[in-house]
C-alpha cells in the first residue's frame, strides 16, 4: 500500500515539473547618445490577461554595430525595500552576445537581428528570455538590470537602460 502511494507521488512530481520564468515588469531608457542612436523606445507589453510578458525595443542606429559595441549588464537584487548590487554581472561584445549567449543572445536572434547590425531603424518586438536550460535555482527573486551599451575601444557610452523583473517558479 505504501509503495503504491510513493509511486503515485513520484509520477505526480515527474508530471508536474517546476519551470522558471522571467517576468519583466517595466523598463526605462535613462540616457542615449544622439551621435550613435535616436528615437529609442523600450517597453514591456502583455497581449492577454494570462499571457506572457514581452519586451519591445525600437530605435535607430546611426553606425554599424559589430564587436565594436559592448553591453555591460549589472544585476541588482531587491532587498529590504531597495535594489542592492549583486554578484551577477555579464559583459559581452555585440556579436559575441548573439553567437554565444544562450539566454539574451538567443532571445535577440529570435527577433531576426543579425551581426553586423546595419545602421538604420530597428524594431525588436516580442522578446522573451528562453528559460529551457535556465538553472532552476537563482540567487534572488526580484531584481533590476542596469545595461550600459558602449563603443569600443574608448568605452564611450551609447545608452543606459534598466529593466525591472522577477524570476517566478511555475508548474509546467
Amino acid at each position: 500500500m505504501k509503495s503504491d502511494v510513493i509511486l503515485l507521488f513520484v509520477i505526480a512530481v515527474i508530471h508536474h515539473v517546476w519551470v522558471l520564468q522571467v517576468i519583466p515588469e517595466r523598463t526605462n531608457v535613462l540616457w542615449t547618445n544622439e551621435k550613435y542612436v535616436s528615437d529609442v523606445k523600450f517597453y514591456v507589453k502583455r497581449y492577454a490577461r494570462r499571457g506572457l510578458y514581452y519586451i519591445n525595443l525600437e530605435g535607430t542606429t546611426k553606425h554599424v554595430w559589430a564587436n565594436n559595441i559592448s553591453a555591460h549588464l549589472v544585476f541588482y537584487e531587491y532587498l529590504h525595500n531597495e535594489y542592492k548590487r549583486s554578484f551577477v554581472e555579464m559583459h559581452f561584445k555585440f556579436c559575441d552576445l548573439l553567437r554565444k549567449d544562450p539566454y539574451i543572445g538567443k532571445a535577440l536572434l529570435a527577433t531576426g537581428i543579425t551581426c553586423p547590425l546595419p545602421a538604420g531603424e530597428h524594431k525588436l518586438n516580442n522578446i522573451t528570455v528562453p528559460t529551457d536550460h535556465f538553472p532552476n535555482v537563482v540567487p534572488f527573486e526580484k531584481f533590476k538590470v542596469d545595461i550600459n551599451i558602449t563603443l569600443l575601444p574608448a568605452e564611450e557610452l551609447i545608452a543606459n537602460i534598466e529593466i525591472y523583473a522577477n524570476f517566478k517558479q511555475k508548474l509546467g
